[in-house]
């Protein structure tokens, strides 16, 4: 996993700083949530004898009047860069970043920076003056292989200040000299560190598997302490001459990897004399090995002497390292150990050389003299235009980006440059570990090669229809893997970028899907039976029991996009009806497929989402099962004992069924804590409890009776994102929505809009129950002395203003309130009466009840936020609605992130027009031209203000939105279908 490029990466299978602490970094800044500059720069774990200062000492001091005269004449010329990559790409996650860069054409407005700044792929940036003027940049060049690039601006939009252009002199790197590195370091406005070259044919640094590697070049290494954000610094000599380019390095020795501006510098001239930069590849990569080294590889010692004697400086020669098949080198018959001796019969020992001959000879062939084992061979090769190898196109679809499999990927794991290469897997492969690279090789068993092939299959594939895909990863080539999805086009929108080489921008093709409508026979199926004696009657619930799988297209309140595949219990067969749990379907926004005996996976649809208790109930189409043993379980009104015995019927970790007979324990109000940002909760719900603590094993199961009716369905209770809590919930609470559901009626239930908690009697009296109230309930429910007390209050419901927390319920209606179940009576009542107990008085109080709003029915999607009204959790969770506008989620790499917008902010204000609910904030934005900036006041969940200021970028960030359609098959419909 690479967490070299200082910058967040998602949190699945990635690996922390800590863990790659003997890798070097990549110096370049990831800015923080809030804005403050963060590093994950790695170190090797190497000895330090002491620590490196930070002047070297041995600089005289007639030189410092000298330098300070340098480094001031260059501050000019020396730019922060603020960017973005919006889209995944090759290693690179979309991110946030800062890094520097200095001006190298001041006429042309060109700046030189990393390769690694810049990207391979979809960049937005703008580069910040020394006098804080900023001017938007844009790509204009990044090597295929090398670590530069460049950026363009408009030198006319300056108006305060000088230019100054540093020139590029790599002719005068030496080892020993002092040098100034210049720029944006840790965040830093042109901090200014010192040190020393000690080595000018460094080999280049290995940063580690899936990330960033450079070939086939030298690299100088200084000892100078930098951090995050100095990617792109000018290393500058006495004379104020940049020598070399700050690359990268590791942070604990203080040691710093500087690139060689020879090729830059050719570069920069042909880009100035409107030609193109030419680069030939025979696709494999050399090494520079000193000549004790190559005299073990063979080098006879007449090649050694004339080498020595032509080249008197030099101590060693370069030596194959890596030959990707089926290309130029590995076809003319080159292998790893190969001693280069001469090309085209010109002595080759130094990488510059090397690329000069091969720049120069695109589409020609190369006769090349190697030493192997002693003896000299020649072969020929044809040389590749290295341009060509790398991917200049991408394609998006539901979260998954792939290219074709890059000319960098290709050198790390020695494959040859082809193939679909998966750099985001979003949610179509979303098991699948994004930091160990996956190339998918066949989809819907048609082999795919490029991204060609691969959207001529994906546009023809029919929705929901399960198809195979076959992958491997590139960390692991021995081993494919084969796993099954089902495409919901709704969801997955196929568009594919394009780099563009006038702009520099990707362009974005919207890509039509073909209208196929899957053709399917009714299926056949069998699902598993228990031979179990011990079970009873309730052997026959294993029939009822099938697979549910949900993925989350979007993350929205609260609830980050993932894909959970879990059971659910069959209750009406005839019209497909299926209850799971609301931790396996946590909104209503999703895409759901079911699967009946680990043999058919068909598509389902929401039908219902219960806002307080645990549960959901879907549908499948009944005409799709064929021949079948399924057997609808039937849920049991009864209300369970302590006592009674239960059969729970489930599955253990190798998918058989199994019976465990145990007894109802206890039944108690679960308490399901809250937790930041506000998500969907169970609240208001009592569940049941086993003796045995095998239950707590399983995630769920059917509880049976004797009669073999399900007395209670086992079931995950969310908690947080990564954790749940197991517990059984009585059918008594889904039968009234699955009567409904079965008069073909739409469930329709009202609210107070409150959660409760029950309160011990000794604490209702320390505030003021009376002994006659107190003496009423103990008589009443001898079993438990409880009440129970308002611990929260929803925003907007009528009982906000009305009822206040710690309030104690008394009665409902004239009825003790002695269970948690006696709430249940506002599902059907406008009003109730409600006795509470505050501040040591009884009050009766009416209280209005509203229906259940049905949950989001619309988002809005701007700079590259989601926008919603506030959602119930956030009501019941907050204090305070400042607006009808929330912030629900902010995706990496966009300008909302980038302008520290958060995911859990109230918008108020567009360029200062209120902003009350969503309609009026559509409005206000769509009056935001492209690539201005736009005010923007927001309210924090703690309720303090501030105003933003983002950039919109409708390129890459488009606004739209999704409105909730029953006429659609997903339920949704979006503004860009």
């Amino acid at each position: 996993p690479n967490t070299l490029m200082a910058r967040d990466r998602p949190a699945n299978g990635t690996a922390s700083p800590s863990d790659m602490e003997t890798l070097p970094s990549l110096k370049r800044q990831r800015t923080g949530p809030h804005g403050q500059a963060s590093s994950s720069n790695g170190g090797a774990d190497m000895q330090i004898d002491e620590p490196v200062p930070l002047i070297n000492e041995v600089i005289a001091i007639q030189d410092v009047p000298k330098w300070q005269e340098t480094t001031e004449a260059s501050f000019g010329g020396i730019v922060a860069i603020r960017f973005t990559q919006p889209i995944a790409f090759d290693t690179d996650p979309p991110v946030c970043s800062l890094a520097t860069g200095f001006i190298v054409d001041a006429k042309r407005g060109i700046i030189l920076t990393n390769r690694h700044v810049v990207g391979t792929g979809p960049f937005v940036g703008e580069a910040v003056m020394h006098d804080h003027e900023v001017v938007e940049v844009r790509a204009l060049y990044r090597d295929p292989i090398h670590d530069f690039g460049f950026l363009k601006f408009d030198p006319r939009q300056i108006k305060y200040m000088k230019l100054v252009e540093i020139p590029l002199a790599p002719e005068h790197a030496r080892v020993g000299i002092d040098v100034r590195i210049i720029g944006n370091d840790a965040g830093e406005k042109l901090s200014i560190l010192a040190g020393s070259i000690s080595r000018i044919d460094r080999n280049v640094p290995e940063y580690g598997h899936m990330t960033y590697n450079d070939l086939n070049t030298f690299y100088l290494q200084s000892a100078a302490a930098l951090s995050g954000g100095s990617s792109g610094s000018p290393v500058i000599d006495i004379e104020g001459r940049a020598v070399a380019l700050q690359a990268g390095g590791r942070s604990r020795e203080a040691t710093n990897y500087f690139f060689p501006l020879d090729r830059a510098k050719r570069a920069l001239k042909l880009i100035q004399e409107g030609r193109p930069v030419l680069r030939g590849s025979v696709q494999t990569q050399f090494t520079y090995m000193p000549f004790d080294v190559a005299q073990k590889l063979g080098l006879p010692e007449e090649a050694e002497a004339m080498v020595r004697k032509m080249r008197p400086h030099d101590i060693g020669m370069l030596v194959v390292a890596t030959v990707l098949p089926d290309g130029p080198g590995a076809s003319a018959g080159l292998e790893e150990g190969d001693i280069l001796l001469q090309i085209n019969s010109e002595l080759v020992t130094h990488f510059v050389m090397l690329e000069d001959i091969l720049d120069t000879h695109i589409d020609k062939t190369i006769d090349i003299t190697v030493v192997r084992g002693g003896k000299t061979i020649e072969v020929r090769a044809p040389v590749q235009d290295m341009h060509k190898l790398t991917p200049s196109r991408l394609v998006t679809f539901g979260g998954c980006v792939v290219h074709n499999l890059s000319y960098q990927l290709a050198y790390g794991s020695t494959l040859p440059p082809r193939g679909v290469f998966m750099t985001a897997t979003g949610n179509f492969l979303p098991n699948l570990d994004e930091s160990m690279g996956y190339v998918i090789e066949r989809i819907a068993d048609q082999p795919v090669s490029d991204i060609d092939e691969f959207v001529a299959v994906l546009r023809s594939l029919p929705d929901h229809e399960p198809v195979s895909v076959v992958t491997y990863s590139v960390s692991d080539i021995h081993t494919k893997e084969n796993t099954t999805v089902a495409i919901a086009h709704q969801w997955y929108p196929i568009s594919m970028y394009t780099h563009n080489n006038q702009t520099g921008l990707w362009d974005r093709t919207k890509i039509k899907r073909h209208s196929r409508v899957a053709n399917y026979s009714p299926a056949n199926i069998r699902l598993p039976v228990l031979s179990d004696p011990r079970a009873g009657k309730a052997a026959d619930l294993t029939r009822a029991m099938v697979g549910v799988s949900c993925s989350l297209p979007l993350s929205i309140e609260g609830i980050n996009k993932i894909g959970i595949v879990d059971y659910g219990v069959i209750v009406d067969a005839a019209r497909g009806l299926v209850v799971a749990s609301r931790r396996t379907i946590p909104l209503s926004v999703c895409n759901l497929a079911l699967i009946f005996g680990d043999s058919l996976c068909i598509p389902a649809k929401l039908r219902f989402l219960h806002p307080t208790h645990n549960f959901a109930i879907i549908q499948y189409d009944p005409q799709r099962i064929g021949t079948n043993n399924i057997k609808q379980a039937t849920l049991s009104s009864t209300q369970p004992r302590q006592g009674d015995a239960a059969h729970m019927i489930t599955y253990n970790r190798t998918s058989n069924t199994m019976c465990v007979n145990t007894v109802v324990s206890n039944m108690w109000e679960i308490l399901v804590p809250i937790q930041y940002p506000p998500h969907w909760r169970c609240i208001n719900t009592e569940t049941i409890q086993y003796e045995t603590k095998l239950p707590s094993d399983f995630r769920f199961g059917l509880v049976g009776n004797d009669e073999g009716h399900v007395q209670a369905i086992w079931m995950p209770f969310m908690r947080s994102h990564k954790s749940d809590t197991v517990a059984g919930l009585p059918p008594r609470y889904i039968l009234p929505v699955l009567e409904a559901l079965q008069r073909d009626e739409e469930p329709r239930l009202r609210s107070l809009g409150i959660e409760v908690r029950p309160n011990s009697l000794a604490s209702a009296r320390a505030g003021g129950l009376s002994d006659s109230r107190l003496d009423e309930v103990q008589q009443a429910n001898p079993d438990r002395n409880m009440l129970f007390t308002v611990a929260r209050i929803e925003l907007m419901s009528k009982a906000h203003g009305v009822l206040q927390e710690l309030d104690v319920i008394i009665s409902i209606n004239g009825r003790l309130m002695l269970h948690i179940d006696d709430l249940e009576v506002q599902n059907t009542c406008n009003a109730l009466e409600l006795v509470v107990l505050r501040n040591g008085k009884e009050l009766t109080l009416q209280v209005e009840t509203t229906e259940y709003d049905r949950g989001v029915d619309k988002l809005v999607f701007w700079c590259g936020a989601t926008f919603q009204a506030p959602y119930m959790a956030l009501r019941l969770q907050s204090s305070k609605a400042p607006s009808g506008v929330h912030c629900t989620f902010v995706a990496a790499g966009s300008p909302a992130e980038q302008y520290e917008l958060a995911s859990s902010y109230w918008v108020t204000q567009v360029n200062g027009v209120k902003t009350p609910d969503l309609e009026s904030f559509e409005r206000a934005i769509s009056e935001c031209p492209d690539s201005t900036y736009a005010r923007v006041k927001v309210i924090s969940y703690d309720l303090e203000p501030q105003v933003l200021t983002i950039k919109t970028c409708y390129h890459y960030w488009p606004t739209s939105t999704l409105t909730k359609d029953p006429s659609s098959d997903s339920g949704w419909r979006s503004s860009e279908d």
